[in-house]
C-alpha cells in the first residue's frame, strides 16, 4: 500500500534540498519508499513544478534521471524561517550549488548513493539510526564549522548520543599534490578557532578509488602531521575499488594501520547537542510553482548557444550536461595521449571509426579539442583550455592546480604557457603512443590483453637508491594480462638522438631502479627499449651488458622497422645479444619462436 501522497513528498522534499541530484532508487532508500511510489510522486512534483531532473552523460553512471529541487522550489526553502535553523545555512539550494554539482556529478552521485547506503544499511539496525546527512554548499564562510573542500555532513544518532563525520569523495583523476593541498588545508582548520574545539573535529571519511589513492592521502598526512608538530587527523579511508559496501563493510581504516573496523567503530560518540543542529524537517508541502520554471537541459543547451554572455561555472556545467559519453571519454584519452588520429582514437575507446570521427566533430565544434597539424595527412588532436577546465570541474581540482599536477595535456590558450612536453616533442610522442596502439590493434581473445596505458607524467617513479633519492621518467608504462598473470612494463622509446654516455646515465637510473624494486623480494617491472636502427639497438645491448648485468633479462629491445612490419606481439624483442629474438610476455609452455631477420 503507498504511504500517503503528502507525507512521501514532504520525505522527497526534505532529502532533495539536503542531496542534490538524486535517483529514484536513492529516494526509495532514503524514504523507505518502494521505488514505484517515490518515481509516482516525482512525476506529481515534476507537474507542480517542484522537481526537475537530468540525465548524466557521464560514462560513469547508468544514465538514471537525477532529481533536483526547482529554482522556484530553492527559492520557497531558502525564505522559510522554519526551514532553516537559526544560524544554518548550510545548505546546498542556491544556484552555484546547482551548477557546481553539474560540473562534478559523478562526485555528487557518489556521495548521494552512500548516504543511501548507509541509510538503508542502518534501517535494519535496533540501536543506531541515521540522524541526518546533507551536502554542503559551495559558498564557505570564513566561520564555517566544516573543513574547506569536504562534500558532505551527517551523524549517527543512538539514544542521547551522536556520532559526527564529515565525507570527501576521491577522484582518481585528481593529482597528489591536490590532496596535499587538502589535507594541509584541514590541519589548518583543525588548529584555527574553529567551534569544534581543537580535539573533537569529527572525523573525514574518505571514499577513495584504489588503493594507490589511499597511499597518496596516509603521505600526506603523515607529511603534514610531522611538519607542525602535531597529533595526526582523524582520518578514515575505504577503498571504493574493492566489492563491499563503505556504509556496511567493515573496510575502514585510519592512516598508517591496516586494522579494518566497519563505519561506526571508527567514530566519536559525543552527547547529542555538541554538534551543529541540522536543518529542520519540512513537514507541510511547498506551493505550486508560478508559471513553468525552465528545464536544466534547456539551459544547458541555451548556454552552450550563447557562450559568450555565460559564466565561466554555467558554461562548464552546461558542457557536462549536453556532452555525450563517447566524447567525455575521448576527452579523457586525449588529455592523457595527445596526438592521436581519428583512426588512433578509434582504437584506443574500441569504438568503431565513424563513432570517433562524430564524437571529434562534435568535440570540435564545442572548443573542447584542436587540430594540431598532421603530417602524412594525417590529422592530430589534443584537447583546449576548455577541455581541460571541464576534466578539472569534475575531478574537483583548482584549473591551475590541476593544469600544473594532473598528467594531462592541453593545449595552451592563445599566447599564454609554453607548449607542453608531449606537444613539443612531437615524434617522440607520436612514437610512444604507435606502440600502445599497436598493442590495442592486435590484441585477440588468445593473445595477452593491455589492461592500462599510461604516459610519461602516470610512469615516473621516485625512488632511494644508497641513501639517495631518484627520480625515473619513462616513455610510458602500462600493464598486459597474459595467461592469468600481470606483466608490468615500463616503455622507452629511443629515437637515437643521445650520445652513449647520456644513453648509458639513464641505463645506470634504470638499475639503481631495479635494484630498490627488488629489496626484500620485490619485482621489477620489465622495460621494453624501442629504438631505431639494428646498429642502435646493438648499441643499447652492449650498455646493457655494462650497466644492467644484474637485470640483464628484464630489458627488451627491438627496433622501429621490425615493430611496424610485425607488430609488437610478434617475436621481434632480444633479451640479450646472443639469444633468438621472442615474444613478450614470455609463453609459459611451447617451443621457441622462430627468430625473426633484421
Amino acid at each position: 500500500m503507498m504511504r500517503d501522497r503528502t507525507l512521501l513528498s514532504c520525505d522527497v522534499l526534505n532529502w532533495l534540498a539536503r542531496l542534490p541530484f538524486l535517483a529514484a532508487d536513492d529516494l526509495a532508500l532514503l524514504t523507505g519508499s518502494p521505488p514505484e511510489d517515490v518515481e509516482s510522486t516525482l512525476r506529481g512534483m515534476g507537474r507542480d513544478g517542484q522537481v526537475d531532473w537530468v540525465t548524466p552523460s557521464s560514462p560513469e553512471l547508468d544514465g538514471s534521471r537525477l532529481h533536483v529541487l526547482t529554482e522556484p522550489a530553492r527559492q520557497h526553502v531558502a525564505r522559510d524561517s522554519d526551514w532553516i535553523h537559526e544560524g544554518v545555512s548550510a545548505l546546498p539550494i542556491v544556484k552555484r550549488d546547482v551548477l557546481h554539482r553539474l560540473t562534478c556529478l559523478e562526485a555528487t552521485v557518489a556521495l548521494n548513493v552512500f548516504a543511501a547506503d548507509l541509510r538503508s544499511a542502518l534501517r535494519r539496525s535496533a540501536e543506531v539510526d541515521l540522524g541526518d546527512f546533507w551536502s554542503l554548499p559551495v559558498g564557505r564562510p570564513r566561520d564555517a564549522w566544516w573543513p574547506p573542500g569536504v562534500h558532505g555532513f551527517g551523524f549517527l544518532q543512538s539514544g542521547g548520543s551522536a556520532a559526527p563525520f564529515f565525507v570527501f569523495i576521491d577522484r582518481a583523476g585528481a593529482p597528489a599534490a591536490h590532496r596535499a593541498a587538502l589535507v594541509s588545508s584541514w590541519y589548518h582548520f583543525r588548529d584555527g578557532g574553529q567551534s569544534w574545539g581543537r580535539d573533537s573535529v569529527p572525523p573525514i571519511l574518505l571514499l577513495c578509488p584504489g588503493s594507490a589513492q589511499v597511499g597518496e592521502w596516509t603521505n600526506a598526512d603523515f607529511a603534514s602531521s610531522e611538519r607542525r608538530g602535531v597529533t595526526a587527523l582523524h582520518l578514515a579511508f575505504a577503498d571504493c575499488s574493492m566489492p563491499e559496501c563503505p556504509a556496511s563493510a567493515s573496510i575502514w581504516r585510519r592512516s598508517g594501520g591496516n586494522f579494518r573496523t566497519s563505519l561506526a567503530q571508527q567514530l566519536t560518540w559525543l552527547p547529542s547537542a555538541e554538534h551543529p543542529a541540522g536543518p529542520s524537517t519540512l513537514d507541510g508541502q511547498l506551493p505550486l510553482a508560478e508559471g513553468s520554471a525552465p528545464r536544466l537541459h534547456a539551459l544547458g543547451q541555451a548556454v552552450c548557444r550563447r557562450e559568450r554572455s555565460a559564466s565561466g561555472l554555467e558554461r562548464i556545467a552546461a558542457l557536462s550536461l549536453t556532452t555525450a559519453s563517447t566524447v567525455k571519454q575521448l576527452l579523457d584519452c586525449l588529455g592523457h595521449h595527445p596526438l592521436l588520429t581519428e583512426a588512433d582514437l578509434a582504437v584506443a575507446l574500441r569504438i568503431p571509426e565513424r563513432v570517433a570521427r562524430r564524437a571529434v566533430e562534435r568535440a570540435l565544434a564545442d572548443g573542447l579539442i584542436v587540430e594540431v597539424g598532421g603530417g602524412g595527412g594525417r590529422r592530430r588532436y589534443c584537447l583546449t583550455m576548455s577541455a581541460l577546465r571541464l576534466l578539472a570541474a569534475r575531478d574537483g581540482v583548482p584549473i591551475r592546480r590541476y593544469a600544473q599536477h594532473a598528467p594531462v595535456t592541453a593545449m595552451p590558450g592563445e599566447g599564454k604557457g609554453h607548449l607542453p612536453t608531449l606537444l613539443r616533442q612531437r615524434e617522440h610522442t607520436v612514437g610512444a603512443n604507435s606502440f600502445f596502439l599497436g598493442l590495442l590493434h592486435s590484441e585477440t581473445p588468445a593473445t595477452p590483453k593491455l589492461v592500462s596505458w599510461l604516459n610519461a607524467a602516470e610512469s615516473a617513479v621516485r625512488f632511494e637508491s644508497a641513501g639517495v633519492r631518484h627520480s625515473l621518467r619513462a616513455d610510458g608504462s602500462g600493464q598486459v594480462l597474459a595467461e592469468g598473470h600481470v606483466a608490468t612494463f615500463l616503455l622507452e622509446w629511443d629515437r637515437g638522438t643521445e650520445r652513449p654516455p647520456v644513453l648509458g646515465a639513464k641505463l645506470a637510473r634504470y638499475a639503481a631502479y631495479f635494484r630498490s624494486a627488488t629489496v626484500g623480494g620485490g619485482t621489477a617491472p620489465a622495460l621494453l627499449f624501442v629504438t631505431t636502427t639494428p646498429q642502435r639497438e646493438d648499441l643499447v645491448r652492449r650498455l646493457t651488458a655494462l650497466t644492467l648485468a644484474q637485470f640483464d633479462s628484464l630489458v627488451l629491445t627491438t627496433c622501429v622497422p621490425l615493430l611496424e612490419r610485425l607488430g609488437p606481439r610478434a617475436p621481434i624483442w632480444r633479451t640479450s645479444s646472443n639469444e633468438p629474438r621472442t615474444t613478450w610476455p614470455t609463453p609459459s609452455s611451447g617451443g621457441t619462436p622462430k627468430e625473426v631477420r633484421q
